[in-house]
């Protein structure tokens, strides 16, 4: 053993020291941009609609989503912690693993540039599929553990491309990512599409179409393996567990796809990839300055891969390929449409829209090798992808800080309304606390209701109160956080006092007559 290993201190240091410097640069990056864009988040008890249904703890559904290794944890962990929504002790937890995942893209493609690898780390963790994640606090950590096992299983295959059993591993990394959250899978296919397209376009060694084809054929393979895996563990673990699947967002038809679908979901990829610097796409280009921003990324990729293509001798192999690579990329990123059809596909579960401004880093990271005969040309690429860096990156980390901002005032909203309901509800004639107590109707209809318009929608991710204050989790706020704790009447109960005349006849509240003791039952009535 060497001698400076053998203390702790030698041991760290040594292993310090064999990390290159942009990776450790990625690492810091998401540390301090993720406190700078998540802190407000981490020191606040903030809630949205799934967050009060795992309050105090839980970890949200498993195996009957096809979430059958967040099963696996969430019940580990929950038997040694209990599962507790611990928001700073969740979110650091989060930060950390996000930050190794991004320490890991820095190495895979072996960056130089540690104002890149920065702002790499900067963007995977302030794009706001993260921020969307963290409104999901109970269980965030677990999701991010999916993303580095998403993230460590594309390292792998392409930093060891020759080692069998590693390839193996990434084929169970896959599976358990996806046995965490689906949507993931998009995350090691974006890197693996982005790795060919660097390969071909700023490679100096000399490639036959053999080689290019046998290693995007390997990537395929490993990623069609990871899948087939996850589909026998779920069938098997659901099957031993005795569950049924559940159709929200499609997943109990996932891989059950017919070609109008395929082809549908393809052009909707394209679609919204161009629609990046058009229009607002499930809040991850939020402003104005964003969308221009992936204009501008977009372009320098245009510009730099037509002079490869017409400005450079080289292997024409090569540029086919890459030319390929542009091709399926939008397809990768988006490839949750694909996976899903039938299913709605929102801001959590498009984080690998983030390798779109990652793959812009990479791009001018690579330059440093192209083009010696055309500065210009280098230099433009590299400044547009530090402006826009900077640029959506302080964008994101306001978005983000806003959409928690919104998420409190909807707080302070909700307990108000409720603590009034509350007491008028301990206020009506005959009150006594062994009566139930039924709200009838899904929504609330008072005209006067201004819950979570504060900042109206300029930050879409912030969760309205409108969607607490539904059937969903309204009893959770009255409970949990107000700690009346009545027996709420169930479904059939509620039905059969919807057909009530006495209950018909009364008005919806918050107007006077709206709250009633009808056949010993505590009426509040919310909406004809």
């Amino acid at each position: 053993m060497n001698a400076a290993m053998s203390t702790p201190d030698g041991f760290v240091k040594e292993v310090w020291n064999k990390i290159p410097a942009a990776v450790k640069s990625a690492f810091f990056g998401a540390v301090v941009i993720g406190l700078l864009t998540h802190i407000y988040e981490f020191t606040n008890k903030l809630y949205n609609y799934d967050e009060l249904m795992n309050t105090p703890n839980g970890y949200g559904t498993g195996a009957e989503s096809g979430r059958w290794f967040l099963k696996i944890l969430g019940d580990i962990f929950g038997a040694q912690f209990g599962n507790y929504s611990l928001p700073f002790v969740s979110g650091m937890i989060s930060v950390l693993l996000l930050a190794i995942s991004a320490g890991l893209i820095a190495d895979m493609f072996q960056m130089q540039s540690k104002l890149f690898a920065v702002a790499l780390g900067g963007f995977f963790i302030s794009f706001p599929a993260v921020t969307s994640t963290f409104l999901f606090m109970y269980t965030a950590p677990f999701y991010c553990v999916a993303v580095l096992f998403s993230v460590l299983a594309a390292w792998l295959m392409i930093r060891f491309p020759n080692k069998i059993l590693l390839n193996i591993f990434s084929v169970v990394l896959i599976a358990c990512s996806l046995g965490i959250y689906q949507a993931y899978f998009s995350n090691t296919a974006s890197l693996l599409v982005m790795s060919i397209i660097l390969l071909c376009a700023f490679s100096r060694e000399e490639k036959n179409w053999k080689e290019i084809f046998f290693l995007a054929l390997r990537y395929v393979i490993v990623l069609a393996a990871g899948m087939i895996l996850y589909f026998i563990l779920h069938k098997f673990l659901v099957s031993y567990w005795g569950l049924q699947v559940n159709s929200y967002q499609g997943l109990d038809s996932m891989g059950q796809t017919n070609a109008t679908e395929v082809f549908s979901a393809v052009k909707g990829a394209y679609l919204d990839f161009i629609n990046l610097f058009r229009s607002d796409v499930m809040c991850l280009n939020p402003t104005t300055y964003v969308r221009k921003c992936y204009f501008l990324m977009m372009a320098s990729w245009g510009i730099g891969a037509l002079c490869l293509l017409f400005g450079e001798k080289g292997c024409k192999i090569k540029k086919v390929f890459m030319v390929l690579g542009f091709i399926v990329f939008p397809v990768a990123v988006y490839l949750i449409y694909i996976m899903t059809p039938n299913g709605w596909v929102y801001t959590l579960m498009a984080y690998s829209v983030v390798f779109v401004s990652i793959f812009t880093l990479l791009w001018a990271d690579k330059f440093h090798v192209a083009f010696d005969s055309r500065e210009i040309i280098r230099k433009v690429t590299q400044w547009v992808a530090a402006l826009t860096s900077l640029i959506m990156i302080v964008v994101y980390i306001w978005y983000g800080n806003g959409c928690y901002m919104s998420l409190e005032y909807t707080k302070y909203h909700d307990m108000s309304y409720f603590q009034t309901m509350v007491t008028q509800i301990k206020s009506v004639e005959g009150y006594s606390d062994d009566l139930p107590l039924a709200l009838v109707g899904n929504e609330i209809t008072d005209e006067t209701n201004n819950m979570g318009s504060l900042v109206g929608g300029t930050f879409g991710l912030g969760g309205k109160s409108e969607s607490n204050i539904s059937a969903y989790s309204r009893n959770q706020i009255i409970t949990k956080y107000l700690g009346f704790a009545p027996r709420f009447c169930g479904y059939e109960e509620i039905v059969a006092l919807m057909d009530n005349e006495e209950v018909q006849q009364m008005p919806s509240y918050p107007d006077d007559g709206s709250i009633k003791i009808v056949d010993g039952v505590i009426v509040v009535k919310l909406m004809e």
